[in-house]
């Protein structure tokens, strides 16, 4: 599923999005695919602890958790070296702060192949 000659076995990725449901969609679509997943978390803090501490290879961010945008984050793995993808419901590119606009973002509801190909470009 990912891209064709890009292997994301063994791959650690953060996933972050307040929706349960979204969020077990994702799990299950990284673990298919051989990812181990961190998370997956909806809050800032949490997220940005993990951020911060723990061994990633990338990260797929929701842009709005309960109200909050998830930039701290973003900024923090930007800081790490840790590539990421933004998934947002927001059709508008000038939500997102200028300095992170050149992270691949990608509309919701996002198909598994297409967050798959896009994962395994950005890693």
């Amino acid at each position: 599923m990912a891209q064709a000659g890009k292997s994301l076995n063994g791959v650690r990725i953060l996933v972050v999005e307040d929706n349960f449901l979204a969020a077990e969609v994702v799990r299950d679509l990284l673990e298919g695919s051989g990812c181990s997943v961190v998370g997956p978390v909806g809050r800032i803090a949490d997220a940005l602890r993990l951020a911060e501490h723990e061994a990633l290879d990338g990260a797929i961010l929701d842009v709005n958790l309960n109200g909050e945008r998830c930039f701290p984050i973003a900024l923090a793995l930007r800081q790490r070296g840790v590539p990421f993808v933004f998934l947002t419901g927001y059709d508008d590119e000038a939500i997102i702060p200028l300095e992170l606009r050149p992270a691949r973002r990608l509309g919701k509801p996002v198909f598994g192949p297409q967050l798959m190909a896009v994962l395994a470009e950005v890693i």
